[in-house]
């Protein structure tokens, strides 16, 4: 009984080491009166959630855990260079993320700072921050010819296999 029990107990820490990483990773810049955003860090990346986000503008859909609760989905893998706006949404059961980095190795091989991307080590071009189910966000960027990783920063997503190679063109 008494494994069980520090089983449990260890379970339960986890959890709550999840929760406040989901939360802490949530932080982005302040909003505008319409709804956009320039998050701190995001080389200056235009986020507009809530109304302001046209999902119609997008050049690319991308859809958070939808099929695969930490999977995402890709309209096309590719883009042109030049800006590029991203139009997503948070189709999970769970809050996830949209953040994109320029990386030429495996998308799963960004360094980590315990279960999430070290923004450190990584250029992280925008991070949408936590986006709760269902709800939508437009990025866009002025993206070089390369390649890039979309991921979700929540709470260890990216550790638990929430990314997806990206290239431009």
């Amino acid at each position: 009984m008494e494994g069980r029990m520090s089983r449990g107990l260890r379970w339960g820490v986890l959890a709550a080491v999840f929760v406040v990483a989901g939360l802490l990773s949530g932080c982005v810049g302040g909003d505008s009166e319409d709804g956009t955003s320039e998050p701190s860090g995001t080389g200056g990346a235009t986020v507009a959630t809530g109304e302001a986000a046209n999902l119609a503008d997008a050049d690319i859909s991308v859809t958070l855990g939808a099929t695969r609760e930490f999977g995402i989905e890709l309209s096309s893998p590719t883009a042109a260079a030049g800006e590029v706006t991203f139009g997503v949404t948070n189709g999970g059961k769970l809050p996830h993320g949209f953040a994109i980095a320029r990386h030429d190795g495996d998308p799963g091989s960004l360094p980590q700072d315990g279960l999430n991307v070290d923004a450190t080590q990584v250029d992280i071009l925008a991070d949408s921050g936590s986006m709760d189910p269902g709800a939508t966000a437009t990025i866009t960027l002025d993206l070089e010819p390369g390649s890039y990783v979309i991921f979700s920063n929540t709470g260890g997503h990216y550790s638990a296999g929430m990314f997806i190679g990206f290239t431009v063109e």
